[in-house]
């Protein structure tokens, strides 16, 4: 049940107080919660060794310069509203919902990940860190796909 609806009154159960609404918003998790550093929620939901692609695209994308501009001028149109500059809540709908099938979505995503592998090609960049996003981005963002679709693949052989 949502908290609203705990709010409207729910007939079993007593009324929500001050220190259940606390409680609730301690659970709340957005993709990208500041803590006095950047959480990145996405991270930890990866298969594998999967969690250095969204480490290596975030931590290119904040710090280096060209990189940062390149993924704000990507992702600009997602967020119309100049004087709230982040995505409505439409356009988080159509990622949850449809992801890089939205068209919109994907053209920035692949932006960002060319941004990102633009950054990491200078001389002493490691290169696993590379390769993970670039393989990753070849075999996922630049066809339209994420992770999940390989499992509903494997569903659909079953």
């Amino acid at each position: 049940m949502t908290f609203r609806a705990w709010l409207r009154g729910v007939p079993e159960l007593r009324p929500p107080t001050l220190a259940d609404l606390d409680h609730h918003l301690s659970t709340l998790f957005p993709p990208v919660r500041p803590r006095g550093w950047l959480e990145l929620r996405m991270t930890d939901a990866q298969n594998a060794d999967d969690w250095v692609v969204p480490t290596v695209l975030a931590a290119t994308l904040l710090n280096d310069t060209v990189a940062a501009d390149a993924a704000y001028a990507a992702t600009e149109p997602l967020c119309p509203d100049s004087q709230r500059p982040v995505p409505s809540h439409d356009v988080w709908l159509r990622a949850a919902r449809t992801g890089l099938d939205d068209q919109d979505l994907a053209k920035a995503a692949r932006a960002c990940f060319a941004a990102a592998d633009s950054a990491l090609a200078v001389p002493g960049t490691p290169a696993v860190l590379r390769h993970a996003l670039t393989d990753f981005a070849e075999r996922y963002t630049e066809r339209g796909r994420s992770p999940a679709h390989d499992h509903l693949d494997a569903l659909r052989r079953t």
